[in-house]
């Protein structure tokens, strides 16, 4: 038999012992391209997140009415669904920005911070260019960012360092660091940050120059045109705070730390754990949002960034610690078997999916022993592939959970998913494997 036969047989075998189905009605809720019109979620928009919706949905279809956890909050959405359904909850995060954007989205807010947040836009508008440019001592600012942009956005940064109100202060700030993605010469796409001015091009990519590119994208007054990214971004807040958002009860608990850990920083018991992990894709969520980390203060060094990202989930080069690997899968092993070596762009691979699976293993485990008999663990999840092989998360998560006593109640299939064109057409009998899923295991 060839690759695609014996992933085909186990695939098979592996499905053939859960419950799964289509599930077309969740396919918009486990992304975040709506995050840009959503009231609170829109503050700080997760590529990686997904709706208040689909967390709301299963609190309603499991009668959940205990307490709550997300051991990778984010920025916060499953604390947000379960403080709108009146639970409490708890959620963990290593990521700096992550734990400071969860946090102002689950703010109370009084009339009092509501006026304070009011008189900060009205000074903001009224703000005038200082009389010399700004710079950064992050050591890629200049390549990013446009002198007077980046000029802009540090004045900026500091007329609301001198903010009193520390809820306000934040909030501000969380509204700066979604600017920077808006106004920098930089995007986020694929496994990194990439320049704007590098247009592709049948031929490969080729380098508009910077100042050209620049004169064609940003206005001629380019300190007001950060003023009124700002203000919109605030207004947007403000409006958020009085109309949708309200002073609702049962405020989450939020702890920065590694969820590998999780009965060190909590004792409590969950009824519902519903989280997204980083996905098996080698993709490092760290280096797509390390500029806001460096400008926002979160890490002043290459030591910090390194600290980082060897916090959580092996799940790409950068995350590999040194941690020994201590659960095994016969199943992932047989996978791991077929890869074609000479197609990685990196020999860790194979570190990589066996690191990820025992961290999986070691979360699952802690979830178990922290959630009440009859409770459940909603995990979205989207498979991957390497060299032509398939790597189906959904299904060795159902199957970790089940040797550690968890019942597989079902796997919904939200979406599906593709690849990369070079395992496209190879893929193309395996299609249906490659796939976003709701695995919901219950105690």
């Amino acid at each position: 038999m060839n690759r695609i036969e014996i992933q085909r047989l186990l695939l098979e075998s592996m499905e053939s012992a859960y419950s799964t189905s289509a599930s077309p009605s969740f396919e918009r809720l486990v992304h975040f391209q709506d995050a840009y019109k959503t009231s609170v979620q829109r503050w700080y928009p997760y590529r990686e997140g997904y709706a208040t919706e689909l967390v709301t949905a299963f609190v309603e279809k499991l009668g959940i009415t205990g307490a709550v956890l997300d051991p990778f909050s984010g920025s916060g959405t499953t604390l947000l669904a379960a403080r709108q359904s009146g639970l409490d909850s708890v959620g963990v995060e290593v990521n700096p920005i992550s734990v400071l954007v969860s946090e102002t989205e689950n703010e109370v807010y009084t009339a009092a911070d509501i006026s304070d947040l009011s008189d900060v836009i009205v000074q903001l508008q009224s703000l005038r260019r200082g009389e010399k440019l700004l710079t950064s001592s992050y050591p890629l600012a200049e390549k990013m960012f446009n002198d007077e942009i980046l000029s802009a956005l540090i004045q900026i940064r500091t007329e609301m360092d001198a903010i009193v109100n520390m809820k306000i202060r934040r909030l501000c700030l969380v509204a700066w660091l979604a600017c920077i993605d808006e106004v920098s010469d930089v995007k986020k796409e694929g496994n990194g940050l990439k320049y704007r001015y590098r247009k592709r091009t049948k031929k490969g990519y080729i380098d508009i120059p910077k100042s050209v590119w620049e004169e064609e994208h940003f206005p001629g007054d380019r300190f007001q045109f950060v003023v009124d990214k700002m203000v919109g971004k605030l207004d947007a807040i403000l409006y958020d705070i009085k109309n949708d958002y309200g002073r609702i009860d049962n405020k989450p608990t939020i702890i920065k730390g590694d969820c590998l850990h999780l009965n060190e920083l909590t004792d409590k018991l969950f009824q519902l754990t519903f989280y997204s992990p980083p996905y098996c894709n080698c993709f490092d969520y760290f280096e797509i949002h390390k500029l806001e980390l460096w400008l926002g203060g979160f890490v002043s060094s290459k030591e910090d960034m390194k600290t980082l990202r060897e916090t959580g989930f092996r799940s790409n080069t950068n995350a590999l610690n040194g941690k020994p690997i201590k659960y095994v899968n016969g199943n992932l092993e047989t996978l791991i078997s077929l890869f074609d070596s000479g197609r990685f762009w990196s020999p860790k691979i194979p570190d990589i999916v066996r690191g990820y699976f025992d961290d999986t293993h070691t979360l699952l485990k802690a979830l178990y022993d922290q959630t009440v008999l009859g409770g459940y663990v909603g995990i979205v999840i989207g498979n991957s592939a390497y060299s032509g092989v398939i790597i189906p998360s959904d299904l060795l998560m159902a199957e970790i959970g089940k040797e550690i006593g968890f019942e597989v109640e079902h796997i919904y299939i939200a979406r599906h998913l593709t690849t990369s064109s070079q395992q496209k057409s190879e893929l193309e009998p395996l299609k249906e494997y490659l796939r976003e899923s709701i695995v919901l295991l219950k105690k």
